[in-house]
C-alpha cells in the first residue's frame, strides 16, 4: 500500500464519518459549503485556509506534524440543519502523498469493535475527529472529539482506520485503496453511513509524525496538491457530488530531497550459462527530516556480456497488452508460457514480503533492438491480502553490437518502496545467459526521482560467478577464455567420382569464445557442378537482410534455382539450445573470389521475429589445384540484440548432383582455421584462431578406368628452320579417373626457337594479371561437365626457377585455372610437364602453339623425312598410367594432309 493511502484519507474519512451522522429534510439541496484539506506545521491555533502560509507544511518528502481535512455541509436557516443525510463518502488523496499504516501499531478490528479504548493502550491512535452535529430532539449543538485508530485492515484493503461515536455507539470505518487504474494515488471510502445524527461540520486532524513517518509528503514541487471529495446522500443515492480543494501553500524544498538508490545484481555461480539473474533497486526509507524521493524512471544496465538467451525461445509465448490489462485491478491474464520471472516489492507501508508478483514477456513491437520495443516486460505484483495490484510495463533495449541490456521502467507510480527485485527464471531455458567471464562485471543504473533533481547513477559489481561451465576456474578476461571448437567436414559418401552431399559442422561448448569465422581449404578433388545452377543476385541478398524472418521463411529472397543446401544453427546457452534452419544459395563473385555461398537464416524464435541473418562465404579457387578455399564473413555472435551463444553450425550442401568427389584415394584433409571472439568479439583485430584438420579418404579409385587419348599434330611448313604450329588435343572418357600429371616430350626434330622468345611474363606481372601481350605464345581451351561454358585463354611463357620459362595456360571463365607446365630438354627434344593437374573432370582439352615467323617451335630438320614421334606420359589421379613412348605426331606431309586441309585447319 502507498503511504498516501492512510493519512489524508483518514482525515477525509473522518470527515465523512461525521457526515454519515447527518439527518436532514430531503426537500433542500444536499452539498458541502466549506471544504479544505492540507498539511500543517501545527494545529494551535486551528490550521485553516485563513491561517498564515507559514503554518502550512510544504516540505517535499517531509513528514508533516498535522494532516487536516475540514468540511461543512449546506444548512437551512433559521434552524441551521444540514440539507441532506450523507450515505457514502469517497476521499482521493493527492498523488504522491503516502500514508504508512506500519508506522503505528495496528489494533485488531475485533478489539476496536468490542472496546475502542483498548486500541489507545496499544498506541494505535493516529488522529482526532472533531464533529459538530445537531441533536434533533432538542436542536442542541453537539461537539465531539473522537480518537481515530489505526486498525488491522480487512482482506482486500491496504489500510483501515476507525473511530467510534459514543452518542449512538456507531463505529465508522475508513477503508483505504489505491487507484491502480490511473496514477496509483491513495484514497478512502466510507459506505452505508447511518443517518442517526445530522452532521454540520467535521474536522479531522491526523498526527503526521505518529510513529515518526505516518505521513509523507509527495516528492514533486509542482504546485499545491489537490484533494478530491465525493459525497452521496440517502435522499439521492448514487448521485455523487464531487469537490476539489488545494491548500494555499505550494510544496517546496525539492532540491533537498535525498535520493541515493543502489542497484544489486546476481547471476548464479557459472559463467556463460543459463542463469537465474536477479536485478534489484534499493531505496532508503523512513528518513528524517525528508524521506527519499519516490522513483520516477529507472534504467538499469546489466553487465556487457550478460545477454538474452535464445534457448528460452523454446516453448516461449508472449503476453498481449490486452491480457496484461495494465489498468485493470487484479492478476493479469497472461499465459503461463509467457512468464519469465518473478518480482518482489518491499514497501514500508506493508509487512515484509507482502507484494510478490510475476514477470511476463510482452509482445514484440519492433525489430530494432535499440528501440526498447523489440523486448518488453510486464511486471504484475499482486497482494490479495491488501488489495493491491501494481502493474508496470518496461522496455528492454539491447545493444545491436554487444547485446548489452538496459531495462527501463518510466513514469512509475509515486509509491515508496525500499526494494524492487526482479528475478528471472533459471534452468535450461532461462531467458538470460550469465556473463562470459568472472572478471569485472558491473551493473549500473540511471535512476530519476520525482523530486526533479538530477538522476542518480549507482553501480555495483555483479556477485557470484566462480566457475566455468562444466567446472574448473572461470576466465577472468575475454581473451583468457578457451577456444577449441569441434570441426568436421566430409562428403556423405566416400565413393570416388560420385555426386554426394558435402557437409561442414562446427561445434562450440558453453564457456568458449564465440564462433566468429571460418577459413578452410577443402581437400583436392572436392568440387561442384555449377552448370545449371543460378546465382542469387546481389539485390536479392541485400533484400533478405532487411526482411522479417517470417516473410523470408515463407518465401526466399533468392531464386529456388540458386539453392544448393541447407543450414542448421543451434543457438543459446545450456542443454536446450534453439534450433534454427536456413538455406544456402550459390552467388557470384565476392571479395575477390569468383563464387560465393550465401547462408540465409530466418531468425524466428518463439514469439520473436528478429529478422533474417545473412552470412556470405567467399569461395576462392586455387588456380593450380582447383581446391576450394572457404572464407566466411564474420559470423554474428549478436543478432537482434540477443546474445546468440552459437553452439553449432551445420551447412549441408545437398543439392542433387552438385557436389562431386574427386578420383584420388590418397589421405587428404580439410584444413584451415576457425576464428574465435578473442579479447573482443566486436573487433576482428582481437579475434583468436584455432587450427583445424579433418582427415578424409575416398574409396573405389582403383575401380575407375583411365583411358585418355592425346592427339598431337603439326601444321604449316615442315621444312628445316621453319616454325610449325602445334595443336594438342586430349580427350577423356566419362567415368574414368581424372588426370593428375601430363608430360609430352617432342622429338629432337623440334626445339624452342630462342630468337622467338621476345618477352616473358614475370611472376609478379602474372599475379597482377598484367602480362605483356608479347608474352602470349598460344591459346588453350578446356571443356568440363562441371561448367556450362568452356574455359579458355592465352598461353604464356612465365619466368621460373628453372633454366627455361614455364608454359602456363591461363584458362578463364566462370572460374579461372592455371595449368603450369615445366619446360626442359629431354633426349635432345623439348619436354613440357604439367605435374599438377586439378582433380576435376575434363572431357576435352586443346592447346595450340601458333607457328609462322614468330612461332615458338622450330624444326631442326625436314619433318617429312622420317616419322615424328613423341614420348607421352599421362597419369591418373587413381595412379593408373596411359603412357606411350612412341606417340605419333601428325605432320603436314603427304597427300593425305594436303595444303587445302592444312589451310582449313
Amino acid at each position: 500500500m502507498s503511504k498516501r493511502t492512510g493519512t489524508l484519507g483518514g482525515i477525509y474519512a473522518a470527515v465523512v464519518a461525521l457526515a454519515l451522522i447527518v439527518a436532514a429534510p430531503a426537500q433542500a439541496s444536499f452539498g458541502v459549503s466549506k471544504w479544505q484539506a492540507g498539511t500543517c506545521e501545527g494545529d494551535i491555533p486551528h490550521c485553516s485556509y485563513s491561517s498564515p502560509s507559514s503554518q502550512f507544511f510544504t516540505k517535499a518528502a517531509g513528514h508533516p506534524p498535522v494532516g487536516l481535512t475540514d468540511f461543512v455541509f449546506n444548512t437551512e436557516s433559521p434552524l441551521g440543519l444540514p440539507e441532506g443525510n450523507v450515505q457514502d463518502v469517497r476521499v482521493d488523496l493527492p498523488e504522491g502523498l503516502n500514508v504508512d499504516p506500519q508506522a503505528v501499531a495496528q489494533c485488531p478490528k475485533e478489539t476496536f469493535i468490542s472496546n475502542p479504548t483498548a486500541c489507545a493502550t496499544m498506541g494505535s491512535q493516529v488522529g482526532v475527529s472533531e464533529v459538530s452535529a445537531i441533536n434533533l430532539l432538542g436542536l442542541v449543538p453537539v461537539q465531539l472529539n473522537l480518537p481515530v485508530y489505526n486498525l488491522v485492515p480487512d482482506t482486500g484493503s491496504p489500510a483501515l482506520f476507525g473511530f467510534n461515536i459514543p452518542l449512538i455507539n456507531e463505529n465508522v470505518f475508513l477503508v483505504a485503496d489505491v487507484a491502480t487504474s490511473s496514477d496509483y494515488h491513495e484514497g478512502f471510502t466510507i459506505s452505508n453511513i447511518t443517518d442517526s445524527l445530522p452532521l454540520v461540520e467535521n474536522r479531522l486532524v491526523f498526527s503526521g509524525t505518529a510513529g515518526g513517518t505516518f505521513l509523507t509528503m509527495g516528492s514533486q514541487c509542482n504546485g499545491p496538491s489537490t484533494t478530491g471529495l465525493k459525497v452521496d446522500s440517502h435522499q439521492n443515492p448514487g448521485q455523487f457530488l464531487s469537490y476539489n480543494t488545494k491548500p494555499p501553500a505550494n510544496i517546496n524544498e525539492c532540491q533537498s530531497v535525498p535520493f541515493k538508490p543502489a542497484v544489486v545484481s546476481t547471476a548464479g555461480d557459472t559463467t556463460d550459462a543459463p542463469a537465474a539473474v536477479t536485478a534489484e533497486i534499493q531505496v532508503p526509507q523512513k528518513l528524517q527530516p525528508q524521506n527519499s524521493s519516490t522513483l520516477k524512471t529507472a534504467s538499469v544496465t546489466l553487465p556487457r556480456t550478460l545477454g538474452l538467451n535464445p534457448s528460452a525461445a523454446n516453448g516461449l509465448q508472449s503476453c498481449t497488452d490486452a491480457q496484461f490489462a495494465k489498468t485493470v485491478k487484479g492478476p493479469a491474464g497472461c499465459p503461463a508460457a509467457s512468464q519469465i520471472g518473478t518480482v518482489s516489492v518491499q514497501t514500508p507501508v506493508l509487512p515484509a514480503n507482502s507484494l510478490p508478483g510475476k514477470v511476463f514477456l510482452g509482445p514484440q513491437e519492433s525489430r530494432d533492438p535499440s528501440s526498447g520495443k523489440e523486448y518488453r516486460v510486464f511486471v504484475d505484483a499482486e497482494s490479495a491480502r491488501y488489495g493491491l495490484s501494481v502493474k508496470l510495463a518496461g522496455e528492454v533495449k539491447a545493444d545491436p553490437q554487444t547485446a548489452q541490456l538496459t531495462a527501463t521502467f518510466a513514469n512509475n507510480p509515486q509509491i515508496a518502496f525500499s526494494s524492487f527485485k526482479l528475478q528471472f527464471n533459471g534452468g535450461a531455458k532461462a531467458p538470460l545467459t550469465s556473463p562470459s567471464t568472472c572478471g569485472t562485471n558491473t551493473t549500473s543504473g540511471v535512476i530519476s526521482p520525482w523530486s526533479g533533481n538530477a538522476a542518480a547513477t549507482p553501480s555495483s559489481a555483479l556477485t557470484g560467478l566462480t566457475k566455468a561451465p562444466g567446472g574448473g576456474a572461470c576466465a577472468k578476461t575475454m581473451a583468457a577464455r578457451p577456444f577449441a571448437p569441434g570441426f568436421q567436414a566430409a562428403p556423405k559418401a566416400t565413393t570416388a567420382a560420385a555426386y554426394t552431399p558435402f557437409s561442414a559442422q562446427i561445434a562450440r561448448a558453453d564457456g568458449q569464445q564465440e564462433l566468429k569465422g571460418v577459413d578452410i581449404t577443402l581437400p583436392p578433388g572436392a568440387t561442384a557442378k555449377l552448370a545449371g545452377v543460378a546465382y542469387c543476385p546481389p539485390s536479392a541478398i541485400a533484400a533478405a537482410a532487411t526482411r522479417a524472418g517470417a516473410a523470408e521463411k515463407k518465401s526466399s529472397s533468392c531464386p529456388a534455382q540458386s539453392q544448393v543446401g541447407v543450414a542448421t544453427v543451434a543457438a543459446g546457452s545450456g542443454t536446450s539450445p534453439l534450433q534454427l534452419t536456413g538455406k544456402a544459395f550459390l552467388a557470384g563473385p565476392y571479395k575477390g573470389a569468383p563464387l560465393s555461398l550465401v547462408v540465409i537464416t530466418p531468425a524466428v524464435a518463439g514469439p520473436f521475429d528478429l529478422g533474417t541473418v545473412v552470412v556470405r562465404v567467399a569461395l576462392a579457387l586455387d588456380p593450380e589445384t582447383a581446391q576450394i578455399h572457404v572464407v566466411s564473413d564474420a559470423i554474428p555472435d549478436v543478432f537482434g540484440g540477443a546474445k546468440l551463444d552459437i553452439r553449432s553450425i551445420n551447412v549441408n550442401v545437398n543439392q542433387k548432383e552438385f557436389t562431386l568427389n574427386g578420383t584420388n584415394c590418397s589421405k587428404f584433409a580439410t584444413t584451415g582455421a576457425l576464428k574465435g571472439g578473442g579479447a573482443d568479439p566486436t573487433n576482428p583485430a582481437a579475434f583468436s584462431s584455432f587450427g583445424v584438420s579433418d582427415p578424409s579418404q575416398l574409396t573405389g579409385c582403383d575401380q575407375l578406368g583411365f583411358h585418355p587419348k592425346l592427339n598431337l599434330r603439326l601444321f604449316g611448313s615442315h621444312k628445316r628452320a621453319k616454325h610449325p604450329k602445334l595443336r594438342a588435343i586430349l580427350k577423356t572418357r566419362a567415368g574414368d579417373a581424372n588426370m593428375a600429371r601430363v608430360s609430352v616430350a617432342l622429338p629432337h626434330a623440334l626445339f624452342l626457337d630462342q630468337a622467338s622468345l621476345g618477352q616473358i611474363c614475370t611472376r609478379v606481372q602474372f599475379s597482377a594479371q598484367q602480362c605483356p601481350q608479347k608474352s602470349v605464345y598460344g591459346h588453350a581451351r578446356a571443356i568440363t561437365p562441371l561448367l556450362a561454358q568452356p574455359l579458355e585463354g592465352p598461353v604464356y611463357l612465365r619466368s621460373s626457377n628453372n633454366t627455361l620459362p614455364d608454359l602456363v595456360a591461363h584458362l578463364e571463365g566462370q572460374v579461372d585455372i592455371d595449368l603450369v607446365g615445366k619446360i626442359d630438354s629431354f633426349k635432345g627434344g623439348v619436354r613440357t610437364t604439367f605435374s599438377t593437374v586439378p582433380d576435376v573432370p575434363v572431357t576435352k582439352f586443346a592447346l595450340t602453339l601458333p607457328g609462322g615467323k614468330h612461332g615458338l617451335l622450330v624444326a631442326s630438320k625436314n619433318l617429312c623425312k622420317g616419322k615424328v614421334k613423341a614420348i607421352v606420359q599421362i597419369k591418373g589421379q587413381n595412379g593408373k598410367k596411359a603412357n606411350k613412348r612412341r606417340q605419333k605426331v601428325r605432320t603436314p606431309c603427304g597427300k593425305k594432309h594436303g595444303k587445302k586441309k592444312n589451310h582449313k585447319k
